[in-house]
């Protein structure tokens, strides 16, 4: 960052210039969660946002887009990105030193004068003494895997477990599509009904999904992976580009079939695709280390980042959402036995209030 340029010139504001937002935010390798159709999916949802831009001069030189949920049952926080991995501050290579304490100054008062219980941002390194009267955590890692290299050396970069599994997927005639209509979106979210109730977890609205497909497959940066068995989806991702980087998103799986190992092929295809269309790095979501998700990530040779979260609490501090506390453990096994046309109608006004 430069230190030539004097921090009295900064100005934030709410940015009101879709095009010029998404132009910063993927010419500094943001994330696809702080683009702008993320801020039209949260705003179907009903919730207020703050596109925040910080200017010097008349130019953006940094940006932190934020999400304000307000719910009965789950409180109401301000989130960097609500329901995606990766988001909080994005700065121009040549933004004053200040911009990041600007930024967060006024994301502390737009959460003190809406009274929430917490801010989160989440998924960043920067600077950590410009988050004045926040608290840090290290909750979360990725991995980035390199997909600006050749073919072979992205083979190479797995784990010869990995390879035999993905080997083991194309013996078992699995079938690899990309999804490119509604239908497919439709066939993707059946399977994801079926997936979350899995988990315990209410689903999405597929018009969350039909918004986010609208907004980022227009703009050519969505990528609906699909593997069949029989005809029949048993894995689905949604992959995010923005920038050099394809993000994870999404991903789903028919457990019943697992033991196919299309959940492994379909994300070497992914990053066979990332690969394919220019990019120089997949990232592999946030996950809890020593997981067996992170075991599972972990062997497609990717480099171990961390994730840097700040939290702000204008009033103290209260517990943050975590989906693993064990209170929640018998509404998650009560919630798997609903009928997956039960979850499908209430599941999305619980999901629209939870931030993860």
């Amino acid at each position: 960052m430069s230190t030539s340029k004097t921090k009295t010139r900064l100005t934030v504001t709410d940015c009101t210039d879709r095009r010029e937002w998404n132009d910063f935010v993927e010419s500094n390798d943001g994330p696809p969660f702080g683009l702008w159709g993320w801020r039209e999916a949260s705003r179907n949802y009903g919730h207020d946002t703050h596109w925040l831009a910080a200017r010097d001069g008349g130019d953006i030189v940094g940006a932190l887009p934020l999400v304000e949920i307000r719910s009965r049952l789950f409180g109401s926080k301000i989130v960097s990105p609500p329901y995606g991995e990766r988001g909080s501050v994005i700065l121009a290579d040549d933004a004053p030193e200040s911009t990041t304490t600007h930024l967060v100054r006024q994301a502390k008062r737009i959460a003190d004068d809406a009274g929430v219980d917490f801010v989160s941002l989440r998924g960043t390194t920067v600077d950590h003494a410009q988050f004045e009267g926040f608290e840090h955590e290290n909750r979360f890692v990725t991995f980035d895997v390199p997909v600006g290299v050749n073919h072979d050396e992205m083979w190479d970069g797995l784990k010869e477990s990995r390879q035999r599994q993905i080997d083991q997927a194309r013996e078992n005639d699995l079938e690899y599509v990309v999804g490119e209509s509604l239908d497919e979106l439709r066939e993707y979210y059946e399977l994801y009904l079926q997936s979350v109730r899995g988990h315990g977890s209410p689903p999405h609205s597929f018009e969350f999904f039909k918004r986010v497909w609208e907004t980022f497959a227009d703009h050519g940066t969505l990528h609906l992976g699909l593997v069949r068995h029989d005809g029949r989806a048993i894995n689905g991702i949604v992959n995010l580009g923005c920038g050099s980087t394809v993000s994870q998103w999404g991903v789903i799986t028919d457990y019943e079939y697992r033991d196919l190992q299309g959940g492994s092929f379909l994300l070497w295809k992914s990053m066979e695709h990332a690969h394919e269309n220019g990019y120089q790095s997949y990232e592999l979501g946030r996950t809890r280390e020593g997981t067996g998700v992170y075991m599972f990530k972990k062997s497609f040779g990717g480099k171990k980042t961390q994730y840097d979260d700040f939290h702000y609490y204008p009033n103290g501090p209260v517990e943050l959402p975590h989906p693993d506390k064990s209170a929640y453990k018998p509404i998650k096994e009560a919630w798997k036995r609903l009928p997956i046309p039960v979850t499908k109608l209430i599941g999305p006004t619980l999901r629209k209030d939870i931030s993860l």
